[in-house]
């Protein structure tokens, strides 16, 4: 039977050092929505405050919520630190993920084009996970839970 090398045992037979993104220490940032807060209208924004440093590989995202407004989603994604919170991706790790109905369990929820689809993206920048609201308002008081697992530099 025939064998193929993967990139990363390509760069072990080349000698070469792996990078922290290809093997490293798995890390999970939550995501919470405050227990009080106003709605949030469709282009609205929250800020997580957790920050992915820059050389990390984010590998999924995982959600847990509260029956919301009907045609409730949102999308999440990265901004730079910078003082203009330049965006990187608005929705490079979620694109349009419902927060309609309750979830009881943890749902995978990672689409964007940052993560999706076998993916093989570094983060470029230290960069802020960031939500926005889309489709309709955010509830007022929505309990959203958000997981985001990346490897660290």
């Amino acid at each position: 039977m025939a064998e193929v090398n993967s990139k990363e045992a390509a760069l072990i037979a080349a000698g070469s050092k792996l990078k922290h993104s290809v093997r490293g220490k798995k890390e999970t940032i939550v995501f919470s929505t405050p227990l009080v807060f106003a709605q949030l209208a469709i282009a609205d924004t929250m800020a997580s405050g957790h920050i992915i440093p820059k050389g990390s590989r984010i590998l999924g995202v995982r959600k847990n919520h509260g029956t919301g407004t009907a045609s409730s989603t949102f999308d999440l994604g990265l901004r730079q630190t910078n003082a203009a919170k330049t965006v990187i991706d608005a929705d490079g790790l979620v694109a349009v993920s419902a927060l309609t109905t309750a979830t009881t369990t943890s749902l995978d929820c990672g689409n964007g084009a940052l993560i999706a689809a076998g993916i093989d993206s570094v983060t470029a920048y230290d960069a802020e996970v960031y939500l926005t609201a889309q489709g309709a308002v955010l509830a007022a008081n929505q309990a959203v839970r958000i997981e985001i697992d990346y490897i660290g530099p």
